[in-house]
C-alpha cells in the first residue's frame, strides 16, 4: 500500500441480512482511497477476518450476497469491489487495470483494515486473484479458500465446455443470442447485460429454477464498465496457467467444489493435489454454495479453520 492510501470512512450505513435470516449482521461500509483507484468494501459479523474476492473478472461483489452472509456466524467478512467496478472506480487503463494492481489491493484493505493476518476466499475467477495474492503475500495469509475456483490453466478447457454445451437449453441459447446482438447490450444497459448473466448462470446451478436466489441486478458502473476491466485485466495476464506455479504456495487451502458445477471436479481435486497444503471437498451445490449448500460450505469452512488452527 502506498504512502497515499487512505481511509476515507467507515460508519455504519446498513443492516445487512444474517446467516440464519432470523439474526441480523452489521455492514460497516467505507471507501479507501488509493493513488489511482477508491475501493467500496463492506465489513460484516465479527471473528477472524476473510477477505471475499469475488468472481467475474468484470463483476461486483453484490450477487455473493446475502446467501455468504452465512459465515458471518463465525467470522468478519470483508467485501469489496475490485477496481472499475460496483462502487469503486478507477481509469480504465492498462496501467491500472492489472493483476499486479488488483493483488495489492487485497494487501492495502488488509492493512488499512488493521489485520494482521487474514483468511482469503475466492470464488471462480476471484480465486485466480487469491492464488496469485498467496504467491505475492505469503506472509499476510492465515489460508486461503478456494471456493468453486476457475481453472488456472487450460488443461480441463474442453471438458468444461463440453458440460456447459449440455447444461445450455435452447432456450438458453435463443435468449442469449437475441440480447447480445441487441443495441441494450451494445450500450451496455444494465437491465440487459443482468439478464445475459442470468442466463449464463443458471446454467451452472443444480436447480436452474433457483437463478433469481442471485443478485444480478448490475450496479450501472458494473455493467457499463465490467467488460473492459475483464479484457484489460486478461490483456495483463496473457494465458493464463499458474499450474507449475501451484507447488510454492505453501498456505493451507480448502478448495470447494459444488458436485453439479459444470467445472469438471477433476480440475478441482488436481487443484487440490498441486497445492502442498490443499484439501478437496465437494459440496451438494452448482457453481455458488451459498445458494443452494449453505450449511455444507459453512460446516466445511469453520472444521476447516479450526483444523488449521491446531
Amino acid at each position: 500500500m502506498t504512502a497515499s492510501a487512505r481511509l476515507a470512512g467507515v460508519v455504519v450505513l446498513a443492516m445487512a441480512a444474517g446467516a440464519s435470516g432470523a439474526e441480523a449482521q452489521v455492514a460497516r461500509q467505507g471507501l479507501l482511497s488509493l493513488d489511482d483507484a477508491r475501493l467500496y468494501y463492506e465489513v460484516v459479523g465479527g471473528g477472524d477476518p476473510i477477505i471475499v474476492v469475488h468472481g467475474g473478472p468484470g463483476l461486483d461483489h453484490a450477487y455473493l450476497q446475502p446467501g455468504l452472509n452465512v459465515l458471518a456466524r463465525g467470522n468478519t467478512l470483508v467485501y469489496y469491489d475490485q477496481r472499475g467496478v460496483g462502487r469503486s472506480s478507477a481509469a480504465l487503463e492498462p496501467a491500472v487495470i492489472n493483476m499486479g494492481a488488483f493483488v495489492e489491493d487485497i494487501e492495502a484493505l488488509r492493512q488499512t483494515l488493521g489485520y494482521e493476518r487474514v483468511h482469503v476466499l475466492g470464488h471462480s475467477f476471484g480465486a485466480i486473484v487469491a492464488l496469485e495474492y498467496a504467491a505475492a503475500h505469503p506472509e499476510s495469509l492465515r489460508t486461503l479458500v478456494l471456493m468453486n475456483p476457475a481453472e488456472p490453466g487450460s488443461r480441463f478447457s474442453t471438458q468444461l465446455a463440453e458440460r456447459q454445451l449440455a447444461r445450455r437449453t435452447a432456450e438458453d441459447s435463443t435468449e442469449f443470442s437475441t440480447l447480445t446482438t441487441g443495441e441494450g447490450f451494445a450500450a451496455r444497459d444494465p437491465a440487459t447485460v443482468s439478464q445475459v448473466f442470468r442466463i449464463l448462470f443458471r446454467q451452472t446451478l443444480r436447480d436452474r429454477e433457483r437463478i433469481d436466489d442471485l443478485d444480478l441486478d448490475l450496479a450501472e458502473s458494473t455493467a457499463k464498465n465490467g467488460s473492459e476491466v475483464g479484457r484489460l485485466l486478461g490483456l495483463s495476464m496473457g494465458p493464463v496457467d499458474l499450474w507449475d506455479r501451484l507447488g510454492t504456495i505453501d498456505t493451507p487451502t480448502l478448495v470447494l467444489h459444488g458436485r453439479y458445477d459444470p467445472t469438471p471436479l477433476a480440475m478441482s481435486q488436481a487443484l487440490a493435489n498441486g497445492l502442498p497444503l490443499g484439501r478437496l471437498i465437494v459440496l451438494e451445490s452448482g457453481h455458488f454454495p451459498y445458494v443452494e449448500d449453505p450449511e455444507g460450505l459453512f460446516s466445511a469452512i469453520s472444521a476447516f479453520f479450526v483444523d488449521v488452527s491446531r
